[in-house]
């Protein structure tokens, strides 16, 4: 996580790798990994991203704690100018 946090304080946007639920973050992550989102930054703690397949507004254009975002990080990503 800390490298993701880098990259996005670099200016980068990442194709982050989370699991699915986290459309629902209000529940237990039940894994991590294999669904993409796009994180576009950070202000703080707060990480802020872009899941196109969210089933509300609110669930496409989210943010998140970067400690629960990182209950649903697989943990893989790919940087992005």
């Amino acid at each position: 996580m800390p490298d993701l946090l880098a990259l996005l304080d670099s200016g980068r946007l990442v194709m982050a790798s989370v699991h699915k639920e986290i459309r629902r973050p209000e529940n237990p992550a039940p894994g991590k990994g294999g669904h993409l989102v796009l994180v576009t930054g950070r202000q703080g703690d707060t990480v802020y991203f872009r899941s196109p397949s969210g089933h509300t507004e609110q669930a496409r254009t989210a943010s998140l704690p970067a400690a629960e975002f990182a209950e649903f990080f697989g943990g893989r990503g790919v940087s992005l100018i």
